[in-house]
């Protein structure tokens, strides 16, 4: 009989196996709809791969296995640990004994076992993390300036010759001007960054009299002393003291960023004014190649002041629900903040979005924009699960949580989830007061 058995092992115990059994199946979820032939159907990956075996152990003239199935009963014991089952066809599978079903007849020292075997998984889970929306966009902030510097030198070596190009790469004395630099290069050369020279004047104008701060994310870059670096620095500070001017109403962070938006509609008038004082096709490029990086170097700032009035917000809101420990802001700040509502949220989003969507279609290579603009929306949609169905109702009387859940038409498993909501509430059989549900 043994000559005819498959030979294998689990947990170290030799195995004489008369059937294998695998199943391999996929975990399918179908999908029916009323008056429509068939089913969509969804892969959700692979099921556990279980293996049923049925095994012999006997004692004989040749063979002394019996008490085998003993140690195989107590494996079977060892919960936490995995098990090696060395298969006669797949070779070695990591798992556990599932069941044990063991039978005996009339013939002496001789049981038949019959083994469910499933493998443990492949790999590991790992839970998702959800970074903070204001590091991704700072760290796509720093990166996109990097990318805008080197855009920035391959427009203007599109509009100058090879020669004039080579201006790019001298080091720039930073008591002259860019326009001085470049005497020695041809007319084209000096009409092309002339012309960059009075936009930056323009928008370093605009806001002289700000002050940028020292500890801002701005003051951390450095930028290259040659004209692209001095390009980007110039619009970007210009930007940075831009959006200073409108702290006033930063605990109305709606209309911060409206604000904000038009502050910075109204740099790039003073743009398009300038540009249509320019005439010749050589002063144009200049014109140009300042219009389009504005427009860039706006979609980035947006990006990063809205990531920040989303950072605040969402501390503001954990302050007033009572959900988070350990706030940016302090207790006096989150009483005077004003809390987004949900369409507040989306029109910042959509501010934000739309002019990163017209810096894309500038600079399609610059993926930090792409990047920005997930993760602002990425931190919407969190914000919109969380915040979109709740209210706050004030019970006359103290009453059990299951019953809030009743009279509000929630159902009482519900009861849970708003005593983890509603930290304010010490006993939940006796609720008063204040207090948040979610709305059918």
């Amino acid at each position: 009989m043994a000559e005819e058995l498959f030979v294998g092992s689990i947990g170290g115990i030799p195995l004489e196996m008369e059937d294998i059994d695998d199943s391999f199946d996929s975990a399918i979820v179908r999908y029916d709809y009323p008056y429509a032939d068939g089913s969509d159907l969804e892969d959700m990956g692979q099921r556990a791969h279980q293996i049923r075996v049925r095994a012999y152990f006997y004692d004989n003239a040749d063979n002394t296995n019996y008490d085998n199935h003993f140690v195989l009963m107590g494996i079977l014991e060892d919960h936490p640990n995995l098990v090696d089952f060395d298969h006669p066809k797949y070779g070695l599978i990591k798992g556990k004994i599932e069941s044990l079903h063991i039978r005996h007849d009339e013939r002496r020292r001789c049981a038949e076992v019959d083994i469910a075997f499933v493998e443990q998984m492949r790999g590991t889970i790992e839970p998702r993390t959800t970074s903070s929306v204001l590091s991704t966009v700072e760290e796509a902030y720093a990166a996109g300036q990097d990318e805008q510097c080197g855009a920035l030198s391959e427009d203007f070596r599109d509009c100058l010759s090879a020669d004039d190009a080579s201006v790019l790469d001298r080091t720039l004395d930073t008591a002259k001007t860019m326009y001085s630099q470049v005497q020695d290069y041809t007319a084209k050369a000096r009409a092309v960054v002339g012309t960059v020279e009075r936009y930056l004047n323009t928008a370093q104008a605009t806001v002289n009299a700000v002050i940028s701060p020292v500890n801002s994310l701005q003051a951390t870059l450095t930028y290259a002393l040659n004209i692209p670096g001095r390009v980007a620095g110039t619009i970007s500070g210009a930007l940075e003291k831009t959006a200073r001017l409108c702290d006033t109403v930063r605990n109305f962070p709606s209309q911060f960023v409206d604000n904000l938006d038009l502050a910075m509609d109204d740099l790039e008038d003073a743009f398009e004014d300038l540009g249509d004082s320019i005439t010749g096709s050589d002063e144009e490029n200049g014109s140009n190649i300042s219009k389009h990086h504005l427009k860039i170097a706006c979609a980035q700032r947006m990006a990063l002041e809205v990531a920040q009035v989303f950072e605040e917000d969402q501390a503001a809101y954990q302050a007033a629900v009572g959900t988070s420990e350990s706030l940016t802001a302090t207790d006096d700040d989150a009483a005077d903040y004003e809390v987004m509502t949900l369409p507040e949220l989306e029109n910042t989003l959509a501010i934000a979005r739309r002019r990163i969507d017209e810096a894309v279609e500038l600079a399609r290579e610059m993926e930090s924009l792409k990047t920005m603009a997930a993760a602002l929306l990425d931190h919407v949609n969190a914000v919109r699960l969380e915040r979109e169905k709740m209210q706050a109702v004030r019970l006359d009387n103290a009453m059990p949580l299951h019953l809030v859940c009743l009279k509000y038409g929630l159902p009482y498993t519900d009861a849970e989830r708003l005593l983890k909501v509603n930290q304010q509430i010490r006993n939940p059989n006796f609720s008063s007061g204040e207090v948040l549900v979610y709305v059918r």
